[in-house]
């Protein structure tokens, strides 16, 4: 039997320097912390200010970039 999980996670992004994406993060506990991730990582051009998610199914992780779906 497969079994289906969802989770989302927000990303808010505060700079981008170089290679390296400072974003506050709203975790699943409703808390926001700030993380630091390689540029490479996104599949689009972030700027300051730009939303992205992080969305986990069937155990695959995705990172897509804009608001997430309501």
């Amino acid at each position: 039997m497969k079994t289906t999980t969802f989770l989302l996670l927000i990303g808010l992004v505060d700079s981008v320097d170089h290679d390296i994406v400072a974003a506050e993060i709203t975790t699943s506990e409703h808390t926001q912390e700030i993380m630091y991730f390689p540029v490479q990582l996104f599949p689009c051009e972030l700027e300051e200010g730009d939303m992205f998610y992080f969305s986990y199914v069937d155990g695959v992780t995705e990172i897509r970039c804009g608001e997430p779906p309501e």
